[in-house]
C-alpha cells in the first residue's frame, strides 16, 4: 500500500485506455484527460491500447502524441477488451516504475475528475473501482429500468457465487497498486468483456483490499457492447468458467494461509513458553 504523503509527492500513474475503432472519440478523450492531469501532482502516463482497429484510431493518437509526451500507444492484432487491458498491464509492469496502474474506457463515460477519485481512494488499500450502483452514485442520463435492474441482478448473482462484496464489477474505470497488478496479471485469461470479473476474483484470492467508489457515470452513445446472445452467453457462463479455471490457485492460496496461521500460532506459543521460563 502507499500513503497520502506519496500522493502529493512523486507518485507515478499509468492509465490504460483500450480502444477499438475510436477515431471519433479518442482525441477529445485524451485531450481532456491529459489537460486535467497536468494540474495534478502525480506523474501520469496514458497508454492507448489500439485493439484490432479498422479505422484511423492509431493515426489520431499519434497526432496527439506530438502535443502530449506522456501519451503512449501499442497497436494490437485481434483480441477482445480483456486481452487489450492485460497487454497494457504487461507493458506497465515491464516499465517497472509505476506506483498505480489502472484503466478507463475511451468513451468518456468516466470524466477525469471522477477517475481521480479512484486514485485518492486507493491511498489506504490495494486498489479502487468505480461503481454505478453503490450508494451515492449518479448515472446521467438515468438508464432504462430494464438495463438498471439487469445490471444489479447480475452483480447480485456474482456476489452470491464469488463472495465478492462489490455492487458493480463491470464499470470501466479501475486502478490498482503495482504489486496487485504484478500478482494477478499472469493468471488473467479472459479476453472478452468478463475480464473485470476475473480480475476482481483474482484480487480477492490474493487477499487484496479493493475499495468500491460511487461514481458519476455519463452514458455515452456508440457503445461497442451490444447485447446479443453471444454476450449473454459470455456473461452467464463466466462465473463457473472462472471459478473452475482458478480452483487450483484458490486451493493453493488457502493452504498457504493455513500454514502461515499455524506457523504464527507456533511462534507465539514458543515465545510465551520462553517468557514464562
Amino acid at each position: 500500500m502507499w500513503t497520502l504523503e506519496a500522493l502529493h509527492g512523486n507518485t507515478k500513474v499509468c492509465i490504460i485506455i483500450p480502444a477499438y475503432n475510436e477515431e471519433q472519440r479518442i482525441a477529445h478523450m485524451l485531450e481532456t484527460y491529459a489537460t486535467y492531469f497536468e494540474t495534478k501532482p502525480e506523474k501520469t502516463t496514458f497508454l492507448v491500447v489500439a485493439n484490432n482497429c479498422k479505422d484511423k484510431t492509431v493515426e489520431v493518437v499519434e497526432k496527439i502524441q506530438k502535443h502530449h509526451k506522456n501519451i503512449e500507444i501499442i497497436d494490437l492484432n485481434p483480441g477482445g477488451k480483456g486481452f487489450a487491458v492485460k497487454q497494457g498491464f504487461l507493458w506497465a509492469l515491464h516499465k517497472r516504475h509505476f506506483d498505480l496502474i489502472g484503466f478507463v474506457d475511451a468513451d468518456m463515460a468516466t470524466k477525469p475528475e471522477h477517475f481521480y477519485d479512484l486514485i485518492v481512494a486507493s491511498k489506504d488499500c490495494d486498489g479502487a473501482i468505480a461503481s454505478r450502483y453503490a450508494s451515492g452514485a449518479v448515472i446521467e442520463p438515468e438508464r432504462h429500468w430494464f438495463r438498471r435492474m439487469g445490471g444489479k441482478i447480475y452483480n447480485w448473482m456474482l456476489r452470491q457465487q464469488f463472495g465478492l462484496p462489490y455492487k458493480d464489477t463491470q464499470c470501466g474505470a479501475k486502478i490498482f497498486t503495482y504489486d496487485t497488478i504484478k500478482k494477478v496479471t499472469p493468471d488473467m485469461t479472459e479476453q472478452g468483456w468478463a475480464f473485470d470479473l476475473e480480475l476482481l476474483y483474482l484480487c480477492a484470492l490474493e487477499g487484496k483490499k479493493i475499495a468500491e467508489v460511487p461514481t458519476v457515470w455519463s452514458d455515452q452513445p456508440g457503445s461497442h457492447l451490444e447485447i446479443s446472445s453471444k454476450i449473454i452467453k459470455e456473461f452467464t457462463s463466466a462465473p463457473n468458467r472462472i471459478k473452475s479455471r482458478h480452483a487450483a490457485k484458490r486451493k493453493a492460496l488457502v493452504q498457504q494461509k493455513k500454514l502461515a496461521k499455524r506457523k504464527k500460532s507456533k511462534n507465539n506459543s514458543t515465545q510465551a513458553t520462553t517468557e514464562s521460563a
